[in-house]
Formats: C-alpha cells, structure tokens, sequence
C-alpha cells in the first residue's frame, strides 16, 4: 500500500476532525474530497491523500477514515471476495459516472478491443492498470470476469505519463484508467492527446455490461466525449459509478452533514474547476 498522509484544510471554526479518503494528488478524487471537505461545516476536514478506490475501502473499513470515494464496481468486487469485511460500510449516496479509457498506440498490434483478446507475436499485450491498490486494476479483473478473452491480457503496474510514455516507445500495448467523463482535464488523456501516435480505443463490448441481483447497476455501456467544444468527438466506453462511503460507526452528525452536501450541493462536489 502507498504511503499516505494527511493535508488539513483552513476551513474556518471547526470542532471535530473527519479523515476524508480522497485519491491521486491532481486528479478526480482529490478534488472532489477537496470540495466536500470544505462545506463541512462544524468539522475540521482532512484530507488523506491514497492509491484510489480500493485503499479508500480498506481504510474505512478498518475505521482509518472516516468518509470515502470508491467506484461502485471495485465495492462490488471487495463484497464479492470479502463481504463480512465491507458489508458494514455505510452508503451515503451516488455521485457519478467513471469510465473506462484504454489509450492505444495506433502503429501497434493493439488498436481495438479485439486485440486485447489475442496474443500479439505470440506474447500476451501489455495493458497497464496504474497502481495496484487503484480502482482501474480492480475494474480490469472484473471485466476479465465478465468477458474472459480479456485474460490474454498481462496486467502491468506502471503510473501515471510514465506508461503513456513507455506505450508511445512500445513498452506496453495500452494504458488503461477510470474517472469522470466530464473530465476533459485528466492529465493522461491530455497527455495521449499531446501525441499524434496515441488515441483512445472503443470498449463495446455488450458482455461488459453487468447489474447486481439486487438491482444496483454495475457497468453499462455509454458515449463519452472525449474532447470539448460544439462538436465534440466521442466514444463508446465500459462506465460505472463513483460513490461517497462512509466507515462502520461514523457518528450520526457527520453522516448527516455528508448527506446533506451530497443532497443539495452534488454539483459542487463534482465541480472540477
């Protein structure tokens, strides 16, 4: 598990502190911790800085934070594998869609989904997931489960510009990572789109799409844009939800005053500006 620690936020009077598992430093998850964090009133909100959705859980469930983001898919994956473990953590509510985005070198083997199900030159494609502990390396062995051809793949760790970097050299077949699709700011979508060689592939596959017994949707298939502007160009992609949780116990108080911004400043929260 990486290494964290915690950021306090000057948000004026405050009387108890709440820990608030955010994510990657710059990317979706932090700011919307950020921005929770700062409408909290009466509570001096903290910032714990994590690998994504599964450390948030392992956090919460271990009572080391208070409030969490996770995508619902990676929840439904740890209550799979580990319900007695999870199944206490409280749901405060939905906050949006996350989608998956699979960068492809376009004079690669791989250039489609089809080719993640396929050997290139006799070797598995390389497709990197980020961090271990993050949300994309649980999505990929759910979606492997769901369309098993996906299996030919080989899951490889590396982060951040560095894999689009090394997938530009052809060190790896694709970089694959989850987040808001109305974030046309992500830094390695940005950093695919900086490199005429690289793109983003369609992820299409009706075999993805996936809902519990109970009715919660997991994944579903929709159009995201991949760029702005009044013609913006866009994609077919695999897409859950991202969620706020909160740790076995919290206190009543906090639980409603999350409750409350997730209610009535939702567009808030997800602001990415």
């Amino acid at each position: 598990m990486l290494a964290s620690w915690l950021l306090a936020w000057p948000a004026g009077a405050a009387d108890v502190d709440v820990v608030i598992a955010g994510g990657v430093k710059g990317l979706t998850y932090q700011r919307y911790a950020a921005n929770l964090g700062s409408r909290l009133s009466g509570f001096k909100a903290r910032y714990r800085q994590t690998a994504g959705s599964s450390e948030n859980l392992d956090l919460l469930a271990a009572g080391e934070a208070d409030i969490g983001f996770a995508q619902v898919d990676v929840f439904a994956t740890r209550m799979r594998s580990e319900r007695s473990r999870f199944e206490k953590l409280g749901i405060v509510g939905r906050l949006a869609d996350e989608c998956v985005y699979i960068a492809y070198r376009k004079a690669g083997s791989v250039t489609s989904q089809e080719g993640l199900k396929t050997l290139v030159d006799g070797r598995k494609p390389k497709i990197s997931v980020g961090d271990a502990e993050g949300g994309m390396h649980t999505t990929w062995l759910l979606l492997k489960e769901l369309q098993p051809a996906f299996g030919a793949t080989a899951i490889k760790f590396t982060g951040g510009t560095l894999a689009v970097n090394h997938l530009a050299s052809g060190l790896l077949d694709g970089v694959g990572w989850v987040t808001d699709p109305r974030n046309l700011d992500h830094r390695l979508l940005r950093a695919v789109f900086a490199n005429d060689g690289l793109d983003i592939l369609e992820l299409d596959d009706p075999s993805l799409v996936y809902t519990l017994p109970q009715g919660t949707v997991v994944y579903e298939l929709k159009k995201v844009s991949l760029t702005g502007g009044f013609a913006p160009r866009k994609i077919t992609t695999v897409c859950t939800g991202s969620a706020v949780f909160a740790r076995p116990g919290i206190e009543p108080r906090l639980m409603d005053a999350v409750s409350d911004v997730l209610s009535l400043e939702r567009e808030a929260i997800l602001s990415l500006d």
